[in-house]
């Protein structure tokens, strides 16, 4: 029998979802459905052995209907009658696969409680709002929302047993508590140089102090950093992806313009205690999001090539681009980096081989004298040619 979380949050935005299925039309299948047979007569048992029963199910599917029918539809496959107006478009549950979830491939599935926090704190600059959901129903909605990808939730291994979810996320201590300053300077250094971020997002300094940065960086650490040999056309731009899983391409933020869709919000539900306080600060979500990346775009970080100190650093030089969004600070950066004037890389200086002088050139050696050719033993000497026979 699955156990449920306490019920902790308030139905807030019932009445608006019942005045939305209204205006669509839906009085009939967003209000219990009682006239209607219920689709699960037996529960299912998910990854991670999660075990829910038909009546669970039941509910979360009638919730499913009141909250979620419209963008994501009847079938889950994210193609509800609102769903045409929007861009990007409702996810595809029949895929299982979750982009905001921590996943690294499409082989994983998302711990419940990185479900949760996607409902909770809603995907900002898309149509997917913050919910909120007591918790008991929105734990059958999203038990329900598993039965549109049964290859996946339902998968067994070999021997018979069900696959895995993800382990529950707790982020480490912050080691940059106290000295802000000194994370924000590192996150830049490995924002534009280790990590290559701006090579699909936006750079944040003019060609020539990235250069120099670049330089200062590969003498401290040669093992992590080395100087910059060229940028790409349009550093301060970012670069769209192509995603064929999710069918759209993607474009990665701008962190001093757009807003970072699974970055907690403050004031959404999601990071609000009983009495109001914060729960979750936005640069924890930031260490979580570039820890695991954006499965297929953005790679995850965690484990391969930086150490949790680096992307907390990393985290900390976003959150202070974010703090620039909709500021005179802002603009004046953005001011800066289109004035510039040009720059060019300069040649690389000589390595120590190559300042070494060259060996003078050797002088050609005379032809030594040419010594008659001794004849070998039992070499027959050559007959002289006969003499002319003088004719008439």
């Amino acid at each position: 029998m699955k156990v449920f979380r306490k019920n902790s949050a308030v139905p807030g935005l019932l009445g608006l979802a019942m005045v939305a299925a209204a205006t669509l039309g839906l009085s009939g299948i967003t209000t219990g459905c009682s006239s209607e047979p219920s689709p699960f007569k037996e529960g299912r048992t998910f990854a991670g052995n999660i075990q829910v029963n038909a009546h669970d199910l039941n509910q979360g599917y009638e919730a499913y209907m009141l909250y979620c029918y419209a963008c994501h539809g009847e079938k889950g496959d994210g193609h509800g009658p609102s769903s045409y107006g929007l861009r990007p478009p409702p996810r595809d549950f029949t895929k299982g696969i979750f982009k905001f979830a921590r996943v690294r491939s499409s082989d994983e599935l998302p711990h419940d409680d990185d479900l949760f926090r996607i409902v909770r704190g809603g995907l900002h600059g898309t149509a997917m709002l913050p919910w909120d959901i007591p918790d008991i129903e929105l734990d059958k909605v999203i038990q329900y929302i598993k039965t549109f990808a049964p290859q996946k939730w339902e998968k067994k291994k070999k021997s018979g047993e069900l696959v895995k979810t993800l382990d529950a996320f707790e982020a480490p201590p912050d080691p940059w508590a106290g000295k802000l300053a000194d994370g924000i300077q590192r996150g830049k250094e490995l924002y534009h140089l280790r990590a290559e971020c701006m090579n699909c997002h936006p750079a944040y300094d003019t060609k020539e102090a990235l250069y120099k940065m670049s330089v200062d960086a590969a003498a401290k650490e040669p093992e992590n950093f080395k100087a910059i040999g060229g940028f790409r056309e349009d550093p301060y731009g970012s670069v769209a992806k192509d995603s064929p899983e999710y069918g759209v391409k993607l474009l990665p933020p701008d962190f001093t313009f757009h807003k970072v869709r699974s970055v907690c919000q403050v004031g959404s539900p999601r990071c609000r205690t009983a009495d109001g306080e914060t729960a979750k600060t936005q640069v924890e979500d930031l260490f979580r999001l570039i820890s695991f990346g954006v499965y297929p775009i953005m790679p995850a970080w965690k484990g391969a090539g930086l150490s949790d100190s680096d992307i907390w650093a990393l985290a900390h030089y976003v959150k202070s681009l974010m703090d620039l969004r909709d500021t005179p600070e802002g603009a004046a950066l953005k001011a800066k980096l289109g004035s510039q004037g040009g720059f060019v890389i300069p040649a690389p200086a000589p390595t120590a081989e190559e300042k070494k002088e060259p060996p003078p050139a050797e002088e050609p050696k005379k032809d030594a004298e040419k010594k008659p050719v001794e004849k070998k033993d039992g070499e027959k000497k050559k007959a002289p040619a006969p003499a002319p026979v003088p004719t008439g």
